[in-house]
């Protein structure tokens, strides 16, 4: 029933197994749960879809530029642009059952995580859930990633137009419906953070979150991946697949935590 839904709303699996994760959060929120994206950027890729299935949901940034975009976005989908807002958690009046924290703790430095979390916690109801993705520091994204920016392959290869051609083969072949048609955030920021499958879960646990489970999203993914393998559907069904017997290999994390309420209530971090 899901997965029907879902097809009219997003688009089909990429590199980045952005469906796979999306099915992640829907498989541990309920229809009656008060839902807060945090950095959710500007809201296109959680928010609006889970505002179009019909859940409670905020989005919220301290990005205005991303925020207002997605504002834009979300009225001509026909979704109250309202749900999105530009501020931080605990200005909200809400106490939601789940707070989706995706692909923002990698761009934190320390202190400010440990605050962030802290706030978190405080948010949450008693045994309120925290959803956490982020990206395997050491993982095969962040080498891609490496090589496609900071070593400049990616800049060589549309110079010579080989990202043109490649695309264009690709567009002939598989079509263009696996392409989002909007950003997901209008901020550029480095990834400051380099989790591994141990250290998201102590870092959580540190600050009083009880890991229920953890599992890989897909084990390829990032800019050559991308260009070369998006949009072949049997290619992206195996890469989602073949974390599951490789979870400390994958390009990054899906972690589902608890508020801990039998341990010791953490203190304001300043």
């Amino acid at each position: 029933m899901k997965d029907a839904k879902l097809t009219n709303i997003i688009p089909k699996e990429n590199i980045y197994g952005h469906t796979k994760r999306l099915l992640w959060i829907l498989s541990n929120i309920k229809k009656n749960d008060t839902i807060i994206e945090l950095g959710c950027g500007t809201g296109c890729m959680i928010t609006l879809p889970l505002a179009k299935l019909g859940y409670s949901i905020v989005g919220i940034d301290t990005d205005k530029s991303s925020i207002e975009f997605g504002q834009r976005v979300f009225s001509q989908e026909g979704i109250s642009p309202e749900i999105l807002k530009v501020s931080n958690i605990e200005k909200l009046d809400i106490n939601p059952d789940i707070i989706i924290a995706s692909e923002v703790f990698e761009h934190m430095p320390d202190k400010d995580l440990g605050v962030t979390l802290t706030k978190i916690y405080n948010k949450l109801i008693p045994r309120g859930k925290l959803l956490v993705t982020v990206p395997n520091g050491y993982g095969w994204f962040e080498l891609e990633s490496f090589l496609w920016f900071k070593v400049g392959i990616g800049k060589l290869l549309e110079w010579t137009q080989v990202t043109r051609v490649v695309n264009k083969i690709k567009h002939v072949i598989v079509g263009t419906d696996f392409e989002s048609p909007y950003s997901s955030t209008l901020s550029a920021s480095y990834h400051v953070q380099r989790f591994t499958f141990k250290s998201i879960q102590e870092l959580l646990q540190k600050h009083h979150f009880k890991v229920v489970a953890v599992s890989g999203s897909v084990l390829f993914a990032g800019p050559f991946s991308n260009l070369l393998f998006t949009g072949i559907q049997p290619i992206m069904q195996l890469n989602c697949s073949l974390v599951k017997w490789f979870p400390r290999l994958a390009s990054g994390f899906f972690v589902e935590c608890l508020v801990d309420t039998e341990g010791s209530f953490p203190h304001s971090e300043n």
